[in-house]
C-alpha cells in the first residue's frame, strides 16, 4: 500500500514545516530547571493579555450557533481604525490564516513568489505548499511577500517606496505585512484603493495583545476585498473572538506600546553599548546579529529567544524581565524605566516567578495551583493598581503551606525593590473594605521598619483548597520581605467574604501608599 505521502499533492522545493520554539517544558526537561524559572522571549507578544472590552458571558451565551459570516461589524471596527470603509476589509482568523489565503487565490504550480530573506517563514511555507517557486527580491514574481517592519530583524522602509513598487508592477500582487506597524512604522493603507494589487495584512495580536483569538484582517481595494471573501472559508473567526476584537478595534487602548518602544531603545542601547550588533527596530522586539550560539547560551539559561543563522531575535518583555536577559548576555541595563521588579525564587519545596509592576493598570495572571490564592492576589492587584505575572509550582502534594508563604515573600520582595529608595511616595496608606456581611481595614506604612499586625477572623480551616489558616502567617512574611508596616483586621461570618475583603483592603491601602507623594522621603528623619 502506497504511503500517504505519496498520495499528498506535491510541493515546491524549500518545504518545510513551520516550527515553534521549545516550550516551557522542554527547555525546563532538558536543562534540568524549574518550569517557573524559565522566560520566553520568542513570541513577539506583549507580556500581559489584551483586556477584553465586552461581557464575555453575552458572546458566549450562542457557542451553539454559527458566528455571523460576513463580520459586517468586525469589518466596520477595522475600517474605523485604519480610516478605510468596511468594503476595504477581509477578516481571517489571524494573519496567518490571510497568508495561507493569499497563496491560496494567487499562487499555483510554476508561479513564483519574491521574499527577502530573513523574514517571516510562514510566506516560504504558503509559497511552497502551492507548488510556487521562491525568488529573491528582485526578481519578477507573481506576488510579493513584504514584512514591513520586517521580522526578524525589526528594519522598515517608509511606504512610498512600497507603493511605487506596486505601482510600477500592476501584474504582481505585494502583500505588506505590518503586524508590528503599532510600534514606530507607517502603514500602506491609505494607497490600497489606488492600487489593486495592494493587500496591507493586520493582526490584533501583537499591540493589541490577542493573539489567542486568532483575529487578523487585510485591507485592499474593493474588488481585491471581494475576491478573497469569496475564497476565504466560512466564518473563520468565532464568534466570541470576533466580538472582543470588534469592541478593541472601536476602542483601541494601546497604552503599553508607547511604554514597549522605549523599554525597546533603552535594552537596545544597554546591548549597543556591551558591544552587540543591535539595529534600529520598528517592532516589539530586538535583533541581535551574532555568529556565535548565543540562542544555545541563553536557553541553558532558561531564557528562550528566537534563533535565526542571522542572530538572535528577542520580545521586548517587562522592563526588570529584560533586566534577566541582558545580564545574561552580559550588558550592563543601565536605568530601568518605570518600577518594576522580577523576583526568580527556587527552593527544595517551590519554584515561582513573579513579576510586578506598581505603575500598572491592576492586569494580573496568576497560576499557583492553589485556586483562592490566585483568587485573592489577583484581588490584591487589581485593587492596588498593580501589573501582576506569577507562575508558581510546589509541593502541594504535601501540603499548601510553602506555596502560599514563599509566594507572598515574593510578593514582598518585589515590591521592595520596585519601590527602590522610596523617595517621591507617599507612604501611608488605608482603607476599609466592606464584602456584604465582612468588613475589612488595612493600613499600610512604607517606611523601612517592618512589622505586621494580622487579624483574621475565619470560622473553618479552608477555603476551597487553601487553608485560610495560613495566610495570617503570609502576610506577615509579605510585609518582612516587603521591608514595611502592614496592619489587616478583617471579619465576618463567611470566610470566603472575610479572606476577599482583607486582600482587596490591602490593594487600596497599598495604591495609596505607592502614590506619588512629592520630592524625596516622606520622614522628618529624611530617610526611609
Amino acid at each position: 500500500m502506497s504511503s500517504v505521502r505519496s498520495l499528498a499533492n506535491p510541493v515546491a522545493d524549500g518545504f518545510a514545516p513551520y516550527r515553534w520554539s521549545p516550550g516551557l517544558d522542554e527547555v525546563a526537561l532538558r536543562h534540568n530547571l524549574p518550569r517557573e524559572a524559565v522566560l520566553k522571549f520568542d513570541q513577539n507578544t506583549p507580556p500581559l493579555p489584551g483586556v477584553p472590552q465586552v461581557p464575555l458571558a453575552h458572546s458566549m451565551a450562542r457557542l451553539n450557533e454559527y458566528p455571523d459570516g460576513s463580520y459586517r461589524a468586525l469589518g466596520e471596527a477595522a475600517a474605523s481604525y485604519v480610516g478605510l470603509a468596511a468594503e476595504n476589509v477581509v477578516v481571517g482568523a489571524g494573519a496567518d490564516d490571510l497568508i495561507l489565503l493569499l497563496a491560496q487565490v494567487f499562487l499555483g504550480p510554476g508561479a513564483r513568489a519574491s521574499i527577502d530573506p530573513p523574514t517571516y517563514a510562514l510566506y516560504r511555507i504558503a509559497t511552497t505548499l502551492r507548488g510556487a517557486d521562491v525568488v529573491g527580491p528582485d526578481d519578477d514574481a507573481a506576488l510579493d511577500w513584504v514584512c514591513n517592519p520586517q521580522n526578524p530583524t525589526g528594519a522598515w522602509v517608509e511606504p512610498e517606496t512600497i507603493v511605487e513598487r506596486a505601482r510600477t508592477r500592476p501584474e504582481t500582487i505585494v502583500v505588506v505585512d505590518e503586524a508590528y506597524v503599532e510600534y514606530g512604522g507607517r502603514s500602506c493603507a491609505p494607497w490600497v484603493d489606488e492600487l489593486p494589487n495592494l493587500v496591507v495584512l493586520r493582526t490584533m495580536s501583537k499591540a493589541f495583545a490577542f493573539a489567542s483569538l486568532r483575529v487578523g484582517y487585510a485591507l485592499a481595494c474593493p474588488a481585491t476585498a471581494a475576491l478573497l471573501t469569496e475564497r476565504r472559508a466560512p466564518a473563520p473567526i468565532s464568534g466570541p473572538a470576533a466580538a472582543i476584537a470588534t469592541a478593541a478595534l472601536l476602542d483601541p487602548r494601546l497604552g503599553d506600546v508607547e511604554a514597549t518602544v522605549a523599554e525597546r531603545e533603552r535594552v537596545r542601547k544597554a546591548l549597543v553599548n556591551a558591544g552587540y550588533d543591535c539595529g534600529p527596530s520598528g517592532g516589539n522586539f530586538i535583533f541581535v546579529r551574532a555568529e556565535e550560539p548565543l540562542a544555545e547560551r541563553l536557553e541553558e539559561q532558561g531564557i528562550v529567544v528566537r534563533s535565526f543563522p542571522e542572530g538572535i531575535r528577542a520580545t521586548v518583555r517587562r522592563p526588570s524581565e529584560n533586566d534577566v536577559l541582558l545580564r545574561a548576555l552580559g550588558a550592563e541595563p543601565g536605568e530601568r524605566i518605570g518600577r518594576e521588579a522580577t523576583i526568580l525564587r527556587t527552593t527544595t519545596e517551590t519554584a515561582l516567578r513573579l513579576t510586578l509592576e506598581l505603575d500598572g493598570t491592576g492586569r494580573s495572571r496568576v497560576a499557583t495551583q492553589i485556586g483562592f490564592l490566585d483568587h485573592l492576589l489577583t484581588l490584591l492587584a487589581f485593587h492596588a493598581g498593580f501589573d501582576l505575572e506569577l507562575v508558581a509550582g510546589g509541593d502541594v502534594e504535601v501540603d499548601e503551606h510553602h506555596t502560599v508563604e514563599d509566594v507572598h515573600a515574593a510578593l514582598g520582595a518585589a515590591l521592595s525593590q520596585a519601590l527602590g529608595g522610596r523617595e517621591g511616595v507617599a507612604r501611608y496608606g488605608s482603607a476599609v473594605v466592606p464584602m456584604d456581611e465582612s468588613r475589612a481595614t488595612a493600613a499600610v506604612d512604607l517606611v523601612r521598619r517592618p512589622h505586621a499586625e494580622v487579624s483574621l477572623a475565619f470560622h473553618g480551616d479552608r477555603v476551597g483548597a487553601l487553608a485560610v489558616t495560613l495566610l495570617r502567617h503570609a502576610l506577615e512574611r509579605f510585609a518582612i520581605e516587603a521591608g514595611c508596616t502592614v496592619h489587616v483586621e478583617a471579619s465576618g461570618a463567611d470566610d470566603h467574604h472575610v479572606a476577599e475583603a482583607a486582600y482587596k483592603a490591602l490593594g487600596q491601602a497599598l495604591r495609596q501608599a505607592v502614590a506619588p507623594g512629592g520630592a524625596g522621603i516622606r520622614s522628618t528623619k529624611g530617610a526611609a
